[in-house]
């Protein structure tokens, strides 16, 4: 992996937990150990969905829940863990995701 690609994935998880506050987005719950959520799948994004806009802080348990959406290929998801959801919990869009994931490796 590139040296610039793994900036890109540090400055993509600092940012997201920045915006956090470093708490579980979903449940609330401050977390030693957070993790960040691609809210649409890495590989269905532009350059892989490093953005913010594609990323939620969520704990370990919620991160479980919330990639059952994934692994179901759309057809399962809990109460507030759909993408449209989670989305919304960072003032982000599916869209606006896109947008930000095509211009990641032009600047």
């Amino acid at each position: 992996m590139s040296q610039r690609k793994k900036q890109i994935r540090v400055n993509f998880r600092n940012a997201v937990l920045q915006r956090g506050k470093h708490c579980c987005r979903t449940c609330g719950c401050p977390h030693d150990v957070l993790d960040v959520h691609h809210i649409t799948d890495r590989n269905e994004m532009p350059n892989g969905g490093y953005v913010p806009e594609n990323g939620i802080s969520v704990c370990h348990r919620c991160h479980q829940l919330a990639e059952i959406y994934h692994s179901t290929g759309g057809v399962k998801w809990y109460t507030g863990l759909h993408p449209n959801d989670l989305y919304r919990l960072i003032g982000s869009s599916k869209e606006l995701a896109i947008q930000a994931s095509e211009k990641l490796f032009n600047t």
